[in-house]
């Protein structure tokens, strides 16, 4: 019986699979090229949050000193009762807690509230957490302070390790506390009225990130405190 024959096929000299080898060097390549854009990109993305949070730290720091100097540009000489009754004169600094505490002009008042215009303030270092201290922004609602009025605490700077204050009266010498060496507020307060605010105040600043920093402020408007008002600035800031 014939069989019918099968037509020859030629082998074609290219057609040939990857062997195993070849497999793994491709694998290898691939992974090398896929960690060098990961470490790429990584890098990308470190330096965008570092970016990020650069701005929002620089944010905080324009935001303070905005605050800072509308208090200090609108200071008043406005005396005030605290939660006692004594009275306590328009600008003070207790050197022992190293707090500070004024009186300023233009509060808004946007909603018609039955209040003044007037605002007490207080500036210090919240350091009740050892590892973030804070410059906190202390006001009243009201000027004369009953024993039941609370304050409203606003954190203005963290990571804040050092604040020192210190005030040019009109002489034009600095003083380390208000009032100054040589005037002395009474027990009663009789002459709070008596002691004028300093010409200005400066504030250093010693923060985590941007180091030592001086801030000067004209305290209110020219001539509130009694000196020429040629020496004095409308508030500015420097770093050390």
């Amino acid at each position: 019986m014939n069989h019918p024959r099968l037509p020859n096929r030629k082998p074609r000299g290219n057609a040939h699979g990857f062997t195993l080898l070849e497999l793994l060097v491709v694998i290898l390549i691939f992974g090398v090229f896929s960690v060098m854009a990961y470490g790429g990109l990584s890098s990308v993305l470190g330096t965008r949050r570092h970016i990020e949070e650069s701005l929002a730290r620089t944010a905080e720091y324009q935001k303070a000193y905005v605050r800072l100097r509308e208090d200090f540009v609108n200071g008043s000489a406005r005396t005030v009762r605290d939660s006692n009754g004594q009275s306590l004169p328009a600008f003070i600094y207790d050197s022992t807690n190293k707090r500070l505490e004024f009186t300023r002009g233009g509060w808004s008042n946007p909603a018609l509230l039955p209040r003044a215009t007037l605002e007490r303030v207080s500036y210090f270092l919240d350091d009740s957490q050892s590892d973030n201290f804070r410059l906190i922004r202390r006001s009243w609602r009201v000027l004369d302070r009953a024993s039941q009025t609370d304050p409203v605490d606003l954190s203005l700077l963290e990571h804040v390790e050092q604040v020192r204050w210190r005030f040019l009266d009109s002489r034009y010498a600095w003083q380390d506390q208000w009032p100054a060496n040589n005037t002395t507020l009474s027990s009663s307060g009789s002459n709070a009225a008596a002691i004028l605010p300093p010409v200005s105040a400066e504030l250093t600043l010693r923060t985590r990130d941007w180091g030592e920093m001086r801030l000067l402020f004209r305290f209110g408007p020219d001539g509130l405190s009694g000196g020429s008002s040629s020496g004095s600035s409308s508030g500015g800031g420097t770093g050390g």
